[in-house]
């Protein structure tokens, strides 16, 4: 490697690094409340929750049901589960 690739390679991963957080990784401003998400959960007989994560524009949540644990994917505006899949 050449001194211009290794300068071009340092520039690249300092820019890369200290790029803020993109918007897609936090809620929307509109968005419900976390804790009206969760409490909404646990009114649908999920619970313990065990992890929550925004990513993709939604909410994904790791919580049991009936001693089962699945993966939901929830609405951030509504609160509504778009998808659930059992987490064997």
């Amino acid at each position: 490697m050449n001194k211009n690739t290794i300068a071009a390679f340092l520039l690249a991963s300092a820019a890369f690094f200290s790029m803020p957080l993109s918007a897609a990784s936090r809620p929307p401003g509109d968005a419900r409340p976390l804790s009206e998400i969760v409490a909404g959960l646990e009114r649908q007989g999920y619970g313990p929750i065990v992890e929550v994560e925004f990513e993709d524009g939604r909410w994904e949540v790791e919580a049991y049901r009936e001693g089962r644990r699945f993966d939901l994917r929830v609405d951030p505006y509504s609160g509504a589960v778009i998808s659930e899949r059992l987490d064997d």
